[in-house]
């Protein structure tokens, strides 16, 4: 179930080390798990605070680049924000040698503890997938799983 942004002070406590390194980078990256430590994600915050979506990835979809997932995210989130902004679904990008698709996510809202205490349900999330250098094409990942 999603709730609203947290309000209980030990919540509030614990996130705001999380809104300070927002304030201070302009994102931040989560490492989380489903409640069974099935499967692991890698989410961004902060981005909402600037209008733009989220983005997950899963753990085991990007082992190859450096610094795995989080590596990526932190990559990608920064280029974004270089940027401006402005990207959305179905938007491609590469860098070193690694070429991503965002697809529409709405699913794993659940699995974003971090972003529901900070943001309740109101943020839009995309989630980062590989693709080919052809572009038009999606190499097979693992879907994130809830179950």
């Amino acid at each position: 179930m999603l709730f609203g942004p947290a309000v209980d002070p030990e919540d509030v406590a614990f996130l705001q080390p999380i809104r300070d390194l927002i304030r201070r980078e302009g994102y931040g990256r989560v490492i989380d798990a489903d409640s069974e430590l099935r499967q692991h994600v890698c989410y961004t915050v902060g981005l909402t605070e600037k209008g733009l979506p989220e983005l997950i990835a899963g753990m085991e979809d990007f082992t190859e680049f450096p610094e795995g997932t989080p590596g990526l995210m932190h990559h990608l989130a920064g280029m974004l924000l270089h940027r401006g902004g402005g990207y959305g679904e179905g938007d491609v990008f590469e860098f070193h040698g690694q070429w991503v698709r965002l697809i529409p996510e709405s699913l794993y809202k659940a699995q974003c503890d971090v972003a529901l205490d900070l943001y309740g349900p109101n943020f839009a999330l995309l989630q980062v997938a590989p693709c080919d250098p052809n572009p038009t094409e999606r190499k097979s990942t693992q879907p994130i799983c809830l179950n």
